[in-house]
């Protein structure tokens, strides 16, 4: 499949679908994440669709499963399908994948329903730490077997990075810091908020970057414990 230059026009053509579909029963169509103004690779990242309906009846989200496989192999993710009364009593407990959603998003049909999306900054905090502890933790282990074999700890690293960009995010925004749209710019803003020197984010990033090289294993190593430490400033907070 060719670039998408324009992911929010490219978009425009599922919304279309989906709102000649669902007609009276479809609120709102939100684009999300890189396509919507992130770090959008015309080459690679998917299309994400927050579609809101009347209700969250099986049935009727099924009624749309030609149309989800259809633009699945346009590269559409899977849409997440929520209704008003959902995101009204779930965004305490999913604070940083909403409040994510909500820092990256356009509205092509419908009502702006994150607009309202506004957790509490105690069930962010809890949040955020639960996934740096328990991706720091699954690192921890993942790296005994891993270092024995380079191709596979430079995938792990890749993986693991791809992983805590949004916790990332949701952590600057509980410092009340600015959030990049680019990796490099995020993993660097991460450092300087949470004071670690040496550049170990930045260092594992441009070594997934390069492949396979020397540096690989101490910068992993350096990079595990640069995690801690963020953890650190968080349980201290």
């Amino acid at each position: 499949m060719k670039a998408i230059v324009n992911p929010i026009e490219y978009a425009k053509t599922a919304v279309a679908a989906y709102a000649s579909l669902y007609g009276s029963d479809l609120v709102s169509v939100i684009l999300y994440g890189s396509a919507a103004g992130g770090d959008f690779n015309p080459e690679k990242s998917d299309i994400n669709l927050l579609i809101v309906l009347s209700s969250m009846d099986p049935e009727l989200i099924a009624k749309s499963a030609g149309l989800q496989e259809k633009f699945a192999r346009r590269r559409f993710s899977r849409p997440l399908f929520m209704d008003k009364e959902y995101i009204a009593n779930s965004y305490d407990s999913y604070p940083m994948e909403f409040l994510d959603m909500k820092e990256w998003h356009r509205v092509l049909f419908g009502e702006d329903i994150l607009m309202s999306v506004a957790p509490a900054t105690e069930h962010l905090r809890l949040q955020v730490e639960r996934e740096l502890k328990g991706k720091w933790l699954h690192l921890v282990q993942e790296f005994t077997v891993a270092r024995k074999n380079r191709k596979r700890l430079l995938h792990l690293a890749r993986l693991s990075l791809k992983s805590f960009s949004p916790v990332f995010r949701a952590l600057l925004k509980l410092k009340a810091a600015d959030i990049p749209a680019d990796k490099k710019e995020l993993f660097a803003a991460v450092e300087s908020s949470c004071s670690i020197a040496g550049r170990p984010l930045q260092n594992i990033e441009q070594s997934c970057m390069a492949g396979n090289t020397p540096e690989l294993e101490p910068r992993f190593i350096s990079y595990v414990k640069a995690i801690k430490r963020i953890i650190d400033t968080i349980e201290n907070k």
